[in-house]
């Protein structure tokens, strides 16, 4: 008898856990607002960013990226230690210089700070998610 109460309790538990997390996913995936869409989708979309310079020092000031396959036509907002760095259409096979020198995360050395590429559908910063692509660079003293 208390196996069956401890077996029921214990399947009751599972089946209330995992509703309870497909509701808070689901939650996440609907929100419109691109910080939500970020944290549980980290690679949508066509193509692939990658950095030029995966490793700089605390003294560098630039970081330089180049895509493939990523849509041209689209508006291209590129983060670095979540602050906007760039806001334009980009080119494929090209490399872009980002400016990082006022950053205030850029140049941490306690973990690696990430860039983020995003393109949404309307091309406005808080869109539809429809490419996103995050790459981490470490930096040494």
């Amino acid at each position: 008898m208390k196996k069956n109460i401890l077996l029921g309790l214990i399947l009751f538990a599972g089946i209330a856990l995992s509703g309870c997390s497909g509701i808070v996913e689901n939650s996440l995936d609907s929100n419109d607002k691109a910080g939500l869409e970020i944290a549980t989708k980290q690679d949508t979309g066509n193509g692939s960013m990658e950095l030029v310079n995966s490793t700089i020092t605390t003294k560098d000031n630039e970081l330089e990226i180049m895509t493939e396959g990523i849509d041209e036509d689209k508006i291209t907002f590129i983060f670095v230690a979540n602050e906007k760095v760039l806001e334009q259409r980009i080119k494929n096979n090209e490399s872009y210089k980002l400016n990082i020198k006022d950053i205030k995360d850029a140049h941490r050395t306690d973990y690696k700070p990430k860039v983020q590429l995003i393109q949404t559908k309307d091309d406005t910063v808080d869109g539809d998610v429809v490419t996103f692509k995050q790459v981490r660079y470490t930096v040494k003293d």
